[in-house]
C-alpha cells in the first residue's frame, strides 16, 4: 500500500492517541510513580543496615579479625556505604533500562504502523522490510518526511541512549557523546568545574547503573518527545488527507 494512499487517516490519528500515546504514558508514569519511589529511602535503609551489621558483629562470641569495637563500628559503617552505593546503582540502572525500553516500545509502535499501513500485505511479515529505515524511505517516497517533525531530533537522541545502554561502547555511544556529554559524568560531579573537561571514560555496564547516567528529568523529556511525535505525525497525515 502506497503511503500516499492513506486508507483511513482518521483511524490512525485516533489509534495514535488512544493506543500508542497511552502505552507510552502508562509505561513512563509507572516507572516514575510506582517503581522508583521504592528507592526513595535508601539512605535511611543504609543507616539501618549499618546498625544491624554493627549489632551482628558485636554479638559474635569473639572479635575474630577485629581488635576492638571501634574496628567493628568502622566495618559496619563501610557495610552501610556499600549498601547505599549498590542500591543507588540499581536505581540508576533501572532508569537507564527504562529509557532503553521506552525507545524500543516507540520503535515497535513505528513498525506496527509500518507493517499495517505502509507495507503491502504481502510484505508485512517479510523481515527484509521490517526496519525503521525502510519506513522512513517509503514515507518519504510518498511525500512524508518524519525526520522534519519538531520532535524527531529528541526521539533520535533517545535511540542513541537506548543503543548505548544496551551495547555499551559503539557507534551510538560515540554519537551520544557529541550531544550529551553530561550523560557520561555522574550527576554529583557535573557541577564541579574540575570535571567540566573530564577525560573520556569507557562504557562497560550501563544496565548496572554505571558509566551512563540518565536522570528522571531526561526520562520525562524523552516521554514528552515521543508523545509529541505521535501528535505531530497525526496532524501531518490528517493534513495530507485534505490536500
Amino acid at each position: 500500500m502506497s503511503p500516499t494512499m492513506w486508507v483511513n487517516p482518521q483511524f490512525w490519528s485516533h489509534y495514535f492517541e488512544t493506543i500508542f500515546a497511552k502505552q507510552i504514558a502508562t509505561l513512563c508514569d509507572s516507572i516514575v510513580n510506582r517503581v522508583l519511589p521504592t528507592f526513595a529511602n535508601i539512605e535511611e535503609e543504609a543507616k539501618k543496615f549499618a546498625v544491624q551489621e554493627y549489632e551482628r558483629l558485636g554479638s559474635l562470641p569473639a572479635l575474630g579479625d577485629y581488635e576492638d569495637m571501634g574496628d567493628i563500628a568502622e566495618s559496619a559503617r563501610d557495610a552501610g556505604i556499600d549498601y547505599y552505593q549498590l542500591m543507588s546503582g540499581v536505581r540508576q540502572g533501572l532508569i537507564n533500562i527504562a529509557t532503553a525500553g521506552l525507545y524500543h516500545l516507540f520503535e515497535q509502535q513505528l513498525l506496527f504502523f509500518h507493517r499495517r499501513q505502509v507495507l503491502h500485505p504481502s510484505e508485512e511479515n517479510d523481515i527484509r522490510w521490517l526496519k525503521i529505515k525502510e519506513l522512513k524511505t517509503r514515507l518519504a517516497d510518498g511525500g512524508v518526511d518524519i525526520e522534519k517533525l519538531p520532535s524527531w531530533p529528541k526521539t533520535d537522541e533517545l535511540r542513541l541512549v537506548a543503543n548505548t545502554v544496551k551495547h555499551g561502547e559503539g557507534e551510538s555511544a560515540e554519537q551520544l557523546r557529541k550531544i550529551r556529554q553530561d550523560f557520561f559524568v555522574h550527576p554529583f560531579l557535573r557541577e564541579h568545574s574540575l570535571f567540566a573537561k573530564s577525560p573520556r571514560h569507557p562504557i562497560y555496564m550501563p544496565m548496572s547503573g554505571e558509566d551512563i547516567f540518565v536522570e528522571i528529568n531526561d526520562f520525562q523529556a524523552y516521554k514528552n518527545a515521543v508523545l509529541s511525535f505521535w501528535e505531530e505525525f497525526s496532524e501531518l497525515i490528517l493534513a495530507k488527507e485534505t490536500k
